[in-house]
């Protein structure tokens, strides 16, 4: 189940005093839409050009430090960002795009600090508000990270991405009837989200309800048929409802994308054994043992010897 999601870069023009084209200008203009057509490389090279013409404006070095984080040049990135605010400190963007390249580089608190930043100087600033409870998530605050998340909502009623991350929280809590609603809400909000679904069904599988769980499984690949975590996890509630035929046929394509899975010929081998196919059930275990698992190791000792 993925936990984290961190809000896009936008390549966004800063404030600029400029009242017309100037050389530094249409380079910073140059850069951007390079940046916007994915050319990071050659919009750092304008950028960088802007800078040497003017090393006092701010444009240049807030746009490059968007593309720095594009190209996960984080310490360059934090560097320009930190560039911007000594020059325009009443900016809360160059706090908030701080904080988010200091989260890629897991420094959870000091991107709290920034995002808090961004927070103080733009009232519902609801993106900062998430991505602080987000590196809340990170270090394991699920109460305060739950905190944040409602605030995002708050002043963002229709923030799908909040609402999903607060229901994992919740769901971190062991709060499954909680999570379920904010996966529900989310859903709501966006159902083109196969995460949200798989999310929803391990929150409904964790509660018991193995039938509700099989579906969202079930509409989660349905998005994204290569998501293997969502087809182990609806083999997994096969099994749990006795339904041995339909998860053998979950596990078997678990097993064709990674031959490797222990887990997955493991309790393939436990399908198989209740179906009476002990040679199957065995010849798995057997598999599943020489990869390493002490359960299939279990099993062929108790069953197979």
């Amino acid at each position: 189940m993925k936990a984290f999601i961190l809000i896009p870069l936008m390549i966004i023009a800063f404030t600029s005093m400029h009242a017309q084209k100037t050389p530094q200008k249409e380079l910073i203009d140059s850069g951007i839409l390079k940046a916007k057509l994915g050319d990071f490389k050659e919009a750092i090279r304008d950028f960088d050009k802007a800078v040497a013409i003017d090393s006092n404006e701010a444009e240049p070095y807030y746009n490059r430090g968007i593309v720095r984080t594009e190209l996960k040049d984080y310490s360059g990135a934090i560097s320009d960002f930190s560039r911007v605010i000594l020059m325009k400190p009443a900016y809360p963007e160059p706090y908030y795009n701080r904080g988010l390249a200091k989260d890629y580089m897991k420094d959870y608190l000091g991107a709290i600090r920034d995002y808090n930043s961004a927070i103080s100087l733009k009232a519902g600033y609801y993106d900062a508000y998430h991505n602080s409870g987000l590196a809340k998530f990170d270090l394991g605050d699920y109460q305060e990270a739950i905190r944040d998340f409602t605030r995002a909502i708050d002043f963002k009623p229709d923030f799908a991405e909040a609402f999903y991350n607060r229901a994992l929280s919740l769901f971190n809590l062991h709060d499954m009837a909680g999570a379920i609603m904010d996966f529900n809400e989310a859903i709501k909000l966006d159902t083109t989200q196969y995460d949200y679904f798989s999310s929803r069904g391990a929150a409904k599988a964790s509660a018991g309800e193995y039938e509700g769980a099989i579906g969202d499984f079930s509409i989660a690949l349905s998005i994204n048929p290569a998501d293997i975590n969502s087809r182990m996890n609806l083999a997994l509630a096969y099994l749990y409802l006795k339904k041995y035929p339909e998860a053998v046929a979950a596990y078997d394509l678990v097993v064709e994308s990674n031959p490797a899975d222990a887990e997955a010929l493991a309790n393939r081998g436990v399908a198989k054994h209740y179906l009476a196919n002990e040679t199957g059930a065995c010849e798995d275990w057997r598999m599943a043992s020489d990869m390493g698992s002490e359960k299939a190791k279990n099993y062929l000792s108790k069953f197979c010897e």
